[in-house]
């Protein structure tokens, strides 16, 4: 059976672009050039928080002092280096994406990245004509997991936030969407998330916008 919504939300890093790993590296590595040390699975956990937050995370942990523009300089330098050599999408996320734009449906892109690196990855991954809004850290009072960015992409599109199905990986992602009303569609990209936000749970985008209502059955 299929659901009618006014619009399609998704995150960028972990649910359309496989990302996370890539970040996650160069941002050790841009922590140690500036002899600032943390560890892999530390940097992990840091998934889902917008990036001056994990600044801030950083210094508490290390109590070692982590001049922002510092990182974010020496970080974007990195992910952009590693960039260049190729990005790879989510399975099942350029279909989905197609079949949503064949269905006339708005869609928008809600992020914790800053404008620069959002953008780079969206046109790295081929997407940065996909969206008719791209919402940023950079463009809310209130980050993930406040509702702040959901809020702000639906108005953007003139939809209600309850009428919007937003596809999410991580746990805090979902919390922001849930916290706005929509209806949330979690793949998580690491354990060690608890779903718990979520309306549907999925393996894949596919089978969660199938489950969700989007499609009588998954594309082939």
């Amino acid at each position: 059976m299929t659901r009618a919504f006014s619009a399609a939300l998704f995150d960028l890093d972990g649910t359309l672009v496989d990302t996370e790993h890539l970040c996650n590296t160069t941002g050790v590595a841009a922590c140690a050039a500036l002899g600032v040390p943390v560890s892999d699975a530390f940097f992990e956990g840091l998934a889902g928080i917008h990036d001056a937050e994990r600044v801030r995370l950083i210094a508490a942990h290390t109590g070692l002092p982590l001049d922002e523009q510092a990182f974010f300089d020496e970080w974007d330098r990195r992910t952009l280096a590693r960039m260049e050599e190729g990005l790879e999408l989510k399975p099942g996320a350029r279909e989905l994406l197609a079949r949503l734009q064949a269905m006339a449906l708005p869609l928008a892109l809600v992020t914790s990245s800053r404008h620069g690196p959002a953008w780079a990855k969206l046109h790295g991954a081929g997407l940065s004509e996909v969206f008719a809004r791209v919402v940023t850290v950079e463009d809310v009072a209130h980050a993930k997991p406040a509702p702040d960015p959901y809020l702000v992409a639906a108005q953007a599109l003139g939809v209600a936030a309850a009428d919007c199905v937003v596809f999410e990986d991580s746990d805090t992602g979902a919390m922001s969407a849930h916290k706005a009303g929509c209806t949330v569609v979690q793949i998580p990209d690491r354990s060690g998330q608890t779903g718990k936000n979520a309306d549907i749970i999925a393996a894949g985008l596919l089978e969660g916008a199938a489950k969700v209502g989007l499609f009588t059955r998954s594309p082939a």
